[in-house]
């Protein structure tokens, strides 16, 4: 027997939004370069993952790399 995956929505760990995190090679951030340092800031301050809003806010306060 096959089972489908199947990811529930989460909310953003900064602000609320809910997103849908595969936790895998399959999810949406896979396309998106977040510098090591605003990395290293996401992994110390937050519980959990972030949308696509909250990351781009990051890396243009933190500076970085743009998202695609």
């Amino acid at each position: 027997m096959v089972m489908s995956e199947k990811y529930e929505p989460r909310e953003c760990a900064n602000c609320g939004a809910l997103i849908v995190c595969t936790g895998d090679m399959n999810c949406w951030c896979i396309d998106v370069e977040i510098p090591e340092k605003v990395q290293d800031y996401i992994a110390a301050c937050f519980d959990g993952c972030l949308c696509k809003n909250c990351i781009k806010q990051l890396i243009d306060e933190l500076g970085g790399a743009e998202i695609k």
